[in-house]
């Protein structure tokens, strides 16, 4: 009897403008039956979003679509300013603020290591907005049947890439995190942590590494600094030796929520728009390198096949255009943010998405 195929998704980084996008991927993947298929969901910053709500909750497709469609409308900018103003937590950043960031920068005028953490941020705030849509579920404890979760972040001390994961989570320089008792939202908040907006999270954790453990200090941010597309860890032929994820899968669906070429009428000038330019081109080039080693994995036979709904899709690059496809520049313009969604915008780039995934499944994967 022939044994189904192992298929892999990714849900990339991108804001509200991913969650939307993404959510489209899921309504194609539903429709085909394909989504209950997945072996293995990797996802990354605004893709975690979703993730963790399909992930994490044993309910129908049609009550999952409803959550994120009101968590889109609703956004999570004015959540995240209302829990800046709780006194607990506005406490412990004004400390940190006041204490722990002096410290560090005399310390690191004086070429030593900052002695005290950050103890709280924006981020945490992010943290207990979503603690509000996952409560108190725990990284390893998916309910969707056969399904393990990869939640991707980067750890800013050694440059690597830092995993929560169903199974384990932590880094192949870190080890292990013991226990593996890490909150649904602060993985999340972890790798939606985009830089210069939300703070890294300044963290100590319990680590085992062979027959050793010890308490390390890491420094977690955004997952899209290392790779914004979340298939790194789902590729086939991974060595197991640098890395606590790796799958063998037959197939892999990466679903890509960013611009794609831009247009080139915009001048970075200040200080924040040159960082941020600067970002996006580095990203771009990451992104490049990841599709052409996905291309060359299906040209070996490494994988059987793999499909790219990308949000940023050069419409007359498309194998087959709808006559109805929602078309690239009427969701371009989306931003990245966690920003309150109108109903206009979440129509249109969930229909792109939806659009994309059965075109592309039909053409390039109709054996699935």
């Amino acid at each position: 009897m022939k044994r189904p195929p192992v298929i892999g998704l990714a849900l990339s980084g991108g804001g509200s403008r991913a969650i939307a996008f993404h959510l489209g991927c899921l309504r194609a993947l539903n429709d085909r039956a394909l989504l209950s298929q997945i072996s293995v969901l990797s996802a990354v910053s605004g893709g975690s979003v979703i993730a963790g709500l399909y992930a994490y909750r044993d309910q129908s497709f049609e009550s999952f679509d409803e959550r994120v469609v009101e968590l889109l409308r609703r956004g999570l900018h004015r959540d995240i300013l209302k829990s800046l103003f709780c006194p607990a937590l506005a406490t412990r950043i004004l400390a940190s603020n006041l204490i722990a960031r002096p410290v560090a920068f005399f310390s690191n005028l004086l070429r030593r290591q900052p002695p005290l953490r950050r103890w709280a941020s924006r981020s945490d705030a992010l943290e207990c907005v979503l603690k509000s849509y996952y409560g108190d579920l725990q990284i390893r404890e998916v309910v969707r049947q056969d399904l393990d979760v990869i939640i991707n972040a980067c750890e800013l001390r050694t440059g690597t890439a830092f995993r929560f994961g169903n199974r384990c989570s932590g880094s192949w320089r870190t080890g292990r995190i013991v226990g593996n008792r890490i909150d649904l939202a602060h993985a999340v908040a972890c790798s939606a942590a985009y830089p210069i907006f939300l703070p890294a999270f300044d963290r100590y954790y319990d680590f085992e590494k062979g027959a050793v453990s010890e308490r390390r200090r890491v420094i977690i941010t955004d997952g899209g600094v290392f790779d914004n597309l979340g298939t790194t860890c789902i590729e086939p032929g991974r060595d197991s030796a640098y890395s606590l994820h790796a799958y063998e899968p037959d197939y892999l669906i990466c679903c890509s929520a960013g611009y794609g070429q831009l247009a080139g009428d915009t001048i970075p000038y200040s200080l924040l728009s040159r960082t941020t330019a600067a970002f996006e081109a580095v990203f771009r080039k990451a992104q490049d390198a990841t599709v052409k080693r996905l291309h060359l994995l299906r040209s070996s036979g490494r994988l059987q096949g793999f499909i790219l709904p990308f949000l940023g899709q050069q419409d007359n690059a498309l194998p087959v255009r709808p006559p109805d496809l929602i078309t690239r520049e009427e969701v371009l313009d989306y931003p990245t943010n966690f920003a309150a969604m109108p109903e206009g915008d979440i129509n249109r780039l969930t229909m792109r998405g939806e659009q994309l995934t059965r075109l592309l499944l039909k053409y390039y994967t109709p054996e699935l």
